[in-house]
């Protein structure tokens, strides 16, 4: 039983996924919004979100929890981002959310 219980703990450790439903993303003006990268944070993807910055502490300490620090060296920056990725997009409140957009276009 000690055994499974333990596996357990190294299968959850070893999760390098962000889910944007994980943290707050209600809004009620742009200055609130921030943007976060979701998805595998180890595939150097560019899967970009926008949450409430009240949760941005918690996205940084996920971020350290599900250990990106070892994976994320080479392909992101300190937000989890891609180096390449989210040029001109940025995040505000529309409707009451928090949206990622293409600042260059609006």
């Amino acid at each position: 039983m000690r055994r499974a219980a333990a596996c357990l703990v190294l299968l959850t450790a070893c999760n390098s996924t962000i889910r944007a439903k994980d943290y707050a993303s209600d809004c009620d003006a742009d200055l609130q919004c921030v943007r976060i990268s979701v998805g595998d944070i180890c595939s150097c993807d560019c899967n970009l979100a926008a949450i409430n910055d009240r949760d941005y502490d918690k996205y940084l300490t996920d971020l350290q929890r599900i250990g990106a620090g070892s994976c994320h060296n080479t392909c992101t920056t300190p937000d989890g981002a891609p180096t390449t990725c989210g040029i001109g997009i940025g995040a505000r409140c529309q409707g009451g959310q928090c949206e990622t957009y293409d600042a260059g276009t609006d």
